[in-house]
């Protein structure tokens, strides 16, 4: 299967089309210049935490610098929207008192650019690059931090709402909470129980109360969550204790936040497991008014979460006594991911039969797979187009399903900095030679991605 062979006649003529980046990977961090510093700027300089020890002092892809080659690649893609997310350290370096004028200013030639070719922007508020400042009374795990969110939401929506109607809190808050407080892998670099529980709590918290701060300014636009839910799966023979433990995970990766940010309301085996591992009550009565982040429902999803029985609980699910990861099929990604189409279409018809009545938005779904130009120069990502053909595929089987599908985000549309890993991964429809000015060509997966939405529009 490829790309352009994919039938997307039978999704809404409305639907959406994008690709999404992130502020951190692709603008880079306190070395771009004029902004502050944040957590993954702190962690790039821990000897180790980044793969190829890159993190300390990179730029990103030059995002800053050269946005309007971007925004031009992004109209020959023919993309119908652009989902990004604001650095919260560029436009108010400490995370609280003064706003940087010339970081909102970038943003506003972002979002014009954008809108002069037609291409919708999709605000994320928060991915990841927490200021540096505010690490250092507590982070996320700090209320008061949940309410410096609220003020930055507000001032963003108050300068952006006239042109923005799609919005997002917190992109992935599972990765925030679990990767960044209880593994350490990402920013801030913590491995405590007890701190990514607080954390969970008040991110759940700061998606209530920056949705209703977006609101305040803006009634119009239209805020959603992005979660990066998942299907748990157990292969091989499984025992009611396997079968316990997936329910575990499906709450942690999915019912935790999918509760509490749109029902105000958390799992109660969550809630009582964290009370009895760290003696923590997280009350659902401190959630706050979820009315107004409930207006569309961000779905990132890669791969089902694989488990096998035989084991002693897996250590990033606290509380599960009997499984053990796995993998799945013969295909994996350069991330070593596993391929579960058949899990994205599962996943969305759940999120749909659970809130038929909210519109749904694939935000994020892509491949990394580290391909180089050929002797033609060009990129031949045969692995990443195939990938990308099945799973819109098995969404566009969903969307027959019942399911409100209103869009889908290609995850991403530049290489850039992966997280932890640096610049080892490349997960782009557009190649970024790292070595040679950051220039820019576009993978044939990128022109197949073209070439599927142009023939869906005609």
């Amino acid at each position: 299967m490829i790309l352009r062979n994919v039938d997307t006649s039978s999704l809404p003529k409305d639907f959406i089309w994008g690709a999404g980046t992130s502020s951190m990977q692709i603008e880079g961090g306190h070395a771009s210049g004029d902004r502050g510093r944040c957590i993954w700027d702190a962690l790039g300089e821990v000897p180790g935490a980044i793969k190829d020890g890159t993190g300390a002092n990179h730029r990103g892809v030059e995002h800053i610098e050269m946005f309007e080659t971007d925004l031009n690649i992004m109209k020959e893609l023919s993309l119908d929207s652009y989902r990004f997310s604001i650095s919260w350290p560029r436009v108010q370096p400490t995370g609280s008192g003064a706003f940087n004028e010339k970081g909102m200013t970038f943003y506003d030639r972002l979002i014009d650019g954008l809108l002069e070719r037609n291409i919708q922007p999709n605000i994320t508020l928060y991915h990841w690059d927490l200021p540096e400042d505010l690490q250092s009374i507590g982070g996320w795990a700090n209320p008061e931090v949940v309410d410096l969110f609220s003020d930055y939401s507000a001032k963003m929506s108050a300068r952006y709402g006239d042109r923005v109607k799609y919005w997002a809190m917190i992109n992935e808050p599972w990765c925030v909470a679990w990767l960044g407080n209880l593994t350490g892998e990402h920013a801030p670099g913590i491995r405590d129980l007890p701190t990514a529980v607080r954390v969970a709590h008040q991110l759940v918290r700061a998606h209530a109360k920056g949705s209703q701060a977006v609101k305040s300014e803006s009634p119009h636009v239209l805020v959603g969550s992005v979660n990066n839910l998942t299907n748990p799966m157990l292969i091989g023979s499984s025992t009611e204790e396997n079968m316990k433990d997936l329910d575990i995970v499906d709450g942690y990766k999915n019912r935790w936040w999918m509760q509490g940010m749109y029902e105000g309301k958390y799992p109660a085996d969550l809630v009582e497991i964290f009370q009895r591992e760290t003696g923590i009550f997280c009350d659902e009565n401190e959630i706050g008014d979820v009315s107004y982040g409930r207006d569309w429902i961000g779905v990132n999803y890669y791969n089902a979460e694989v488990f096998k029985g035989g084991g002693n609980g897996a250590e990033l699910f606290p509380g599960t006594t009997s499984i053990d990861g796995a993998g799945f099929g013969e295909e994996r990604t350069d991330m070593g991911w596993s391929w579960t189409p058949d899990g994205i279409k599962e996943t969305l018809i759940q999120v749909s039969q659970k809130y038929p009545d909210i519109p749904i938005f694939l935000t994020e779904n892509g491949a990394c797979y580290n391909y180089g130009p050929s002797e033609d120069g060009k990129i031949h990502d045969v692995k990443r187009d195939e990938y990308l053909a099945r799973y819109i595929s098995a969404c566009v089987d969903a969307h027959k399903s019942g399911v409100n599908l209103k869009g889908f985000y290609v995850w991403s549309l530049l290489d850039n900095f992966e997280w932890a890993w640096g610049f080892e991964m490349r997960f782009g429809l557009v190649f970024v030679d790292f070595k040679n000015k950051m220039k820019r060509t576009l993978k044939e997966s990128a022109l197949a991605y073209r070439d599927l939405i142009r023939s869906f529009r005609s």
